[in-house]
């Protein structure tokens, strides 16, 4: 199962270890959602200084980037080629023209490809249905 802590051994309720991942997903998002207010309150409603905790907002900005380079979120080809309207075969195309390293003759709908693969695709699409559909993927819509 995808949503098992690694350290768990699922045969062994014994070796509970750690909470459920969607428990600490609604704790990631209560905490950035109270930071962002806070920081929010600090700038609009004192004179304190922002550019006092620059280091510490710019720690967590590193940290986020990090973590967002060492897992980008991906795409599978085939649902891709649904959303975009395209078969796979024209969609691999356009990847590769863009410079996506990809097999553009390979048939395969659950290989995926990251967020910044399809960043150039987007750019090459620009105001396209093809890049319009593109743009509400990457918005999360």
């Amino acid at each position: 199962m995808h949503d098992l802590n690694p350290k768990q051994f699922a045969d062994d309720p014994e070796s509970s270890i750690g909470r459920d991942p969607h428990e600490i997903i609604a704790d990631i998002q209560a905490g950035g959602d109270q930071l962002m207010a806070a920081v929010q309150e600090l700038i609009e409603w004192t004179d304190y200084e922002i550019s006092q905790i620059n280091d510490y907002l710019k720690r967590i900005g590193n940290f986020l980037h990090a973590v967002i380079e060492a897992h980008p979120k991906t795409y599978p080809i085939g649902a891709l080629s649904v959303t975009l309207g395209l078969d796979e075969a024209t969609l691999r195309k356009l990847l590769r023209d863009v410079g996506t390293d990809i097999d553009v003759d390979a048939c395969n709908p659950t290989e995926t490809v990251t967020e910044r693969e399809l960043i150039p695709l987007l750019a090459d699409r620009a105001g396209s249905p093809v890049g319009d559909r593109l743009a509400d993927v990457l918005r999360g819509n």
